[in-house]
């Protein structure tokens, strides 16, 4: 995401999203952790506590990206929006978080039993995209990105500690990180998923299909990245606006609990 943000807006462009990639994989890196610990809690009927320890640059054939990415962003949205749809229907407005946690308690402990597994490969992914982007920063003209080397592996193993060592302290020590994750889904996650794929059609059509001309003749996929763009927009805006009127909310309902406890 860094060098694409490299292509669109130079050097600054480049920092802004890999910092919002780091930010973002972090935090929902603890997000998964902090589920993590509520399902055991629910599994285990009390409050136990355990810390669980995109990439077309991983791909064999980067040609194949493209499929990927369709793949995934149908799916996703088909799925957020069926799940979201059906929650609303059957437990009504006021959820929990996770979801899960709505339910009657032998459901509850069903699902989470089946999600343990997803939460530790998903927040596995995360701290490996973040740490990944540093490390190629820190090795990318050296031999040490692409040989076994005592120094490689000394940094990517303290990469993957560091990263998962942030998002155990947030989960854990800010009270409010449920929110937090919001804010940062909010101002990171509905760009990268959203708002910056319009753009990025809408920057490549222009410099290397005609300009406006490339416009024109699609217009139906430059009408298309256009409303992805103000999605996204409409996304980072209004969650933003709901995640802190919650924080409030939380705060004056005396719901926010102490640090580096387990309720």
């Amino acid at each position: 995401m860094g060098d694409a943000g490299y292509i669109l807006a130079g050097p600054i462009g480049r920092e802004i999203l890999s910092f919002g990639t780091i930010v973002f994989a972090v935090f929902a890196t603890g997000s998964q952790l902090l589920a993590g610990q509520i399902a055991l809690g629910v599994l285990s009927s009390n409050r136990l506590c355990l810390m669980f320890f995109i990439l077309i640059s991983e791909m064999r054939q980067p040609n194949d990206a493209m499929k990927a990415a369709y793949t995934l962003q149908i799916s996703a949205t088909t799925f957020y929006a069926l799940f979201a749809a059906i929650t609303y229907v059957y437990l009504g407005p006021d959820v929990a978080s996770p979801s899960f946690t709505s339910l009657p308690l032998k459901w509850s402990k069903a699902a989470y039993a089946i999600a343990i597994p997803n939460f530790l490969m998903a927040g596995s992914l995360y701290s490996h995209t973040a740490a990944k982007l540093l490390f190629i920063r820190f090795f990318r003209k050296s031999r040490h990105l692409h040989e076994h080397t005592l120094l490689g592996w000394g940094v990517w193993v303290f990469l993957i500690v560091l990263m998962n060592a942030a998002a155990f302290v947030l989960a854990v020590g800010v009270p409010i990180f449920n929110y937090l994750v919001g804010i940062a889904a909010s101002l990171f996650a509905s760009w990268y998923t959203y708002g910056i794929a319009g753009v990025f059609w809408l920057y490549d059509s222009w410099m290397c299909q005609g300009r406006s001309e490339a416009w024109r003749k699609r217009w139906a996929m430059c009408a298309l990245s256009w409303m992805t763009l103000a999605a996204g927009a409409f996304i980072c805006v209004a969650g933003m606006y709901v995640t802190v009127k919650q924080i409030v909310d939380a705060y004056a309902r005396g719901e926010v609990s102490e640090p580096f406890s387990c309720g």
